[in-house]
């Protein structure tokens, strides 16, 4: 953006050292400096409301990050607790969501990105006990899911130690989530 402060209407060289200088010339100054300390405090408040802080996390709405590289980066994990009917498992809180089961439930996933945006959430999921939970998964709107040849269907967990690990990804608003079942992680 470029800046509204006026540097070159401030007579420097006034009032001059020696000479009765007109009144004139100290309230065009002052009047200029004025103006560039309105200009300023706007574009310093521009500045701390739309640009991106070190100190609080940052919304930055949608807009694109281009040409960045990006080192030692983590992914929140949203921890969504115990769930025993149906629970939604949305896009915007996070890529990487654990969950654990302590019934036969239907896990809904939804508010994805708009289309031509990629939208991915890893689920990690755990049964409460050994004994065995079925899981229905769905998306919101229609949506079909198109599962990889490996899912497991019926889709059980039993165990509260070995989570089963599965992708879901869509780049349409979720009109087509695909699904990618990784494993079931044991020690």
């Amino acid at each position: 953006m470029a800046s509204n402060i006026n540097t070159t209407d401030i007579d420097s060289e006034y009032p001059v050292a020696g000479q009765d200088n007109d009144s004139q010339g100290f309230r065009d100054n002052f009047s200029t400096i004025k103006d560039n300390f309105v200009a300023s405090k706007a574009e310093i408040e521009s500045l701390q409301d739309t640009t991106a802080k070190v100190n609080v996390d940052n919304d930055f709405n949608g807009s694109v990050i281009r040409d960045a590289s990006l080192e030692a980066v983590t992914q929140e994990v949203n921890p969504m607790g115990e769930v025993d009917s149906l629970q939604d498992i949305n896009f915007t809180n996070g890529h990487y969501q654990t969950i654990t089961v302590s019934n036969n439930v239907t896990l809904r996933l939804a508010v994805w990105p708009d289309t031509n945006k990629l939208g991915k959430i890893r689920v990690v999921i755990r049964s409460d006990s050994a004994t065995p939970r079925t899981v229905i998964w769905s998306t919101e709107a229609g949506g079909i899911i198109k599962y990889d040849t490996n899912f497991p269907t019926p889709f059980t967990v039993a165990s509260p130690t070995d989570p089963k690990i599965v992708d879901f990804w869509t780049d349409d608003g979720g009109t087509t989530v695909y699904a990618h079942y990784i494993s079931e992680f044991s020690a």
